[in-house]
């Protein structure tokens, strides 16, 4: 793995592509699994997709590689 930095933004070890868990216990799609398909510079967020048609972004420490 590598690490993606953006000027002082950090998407941490993931990366378009990787899988992820949502460890956020309070956020409705927890413990479900996406894939990493864009980051939002402006706002330092990382949009996830579910099976291919839902989407939602997600800040670094919401998620965990899968």
């Amino acid at each position: 793995m590598f690490r993606i930095l953006l000027g002082e933004i950090n998407m941490g070890n993931l990366k378009i592509g990787s899988m992820v868990k949502i460890v956020d216990q309070k956020d409705a799609m927890k413990d479900q699994i996406g894939a990493v398909v864009y980051f939002d510079e402006k706002r330092e967020k990382i949009l996830v997709r579910f099976g291919g048609v839902q989407q939602l972004y997600y800040a670094l420490d919401q998620l965990k590689e899968y």
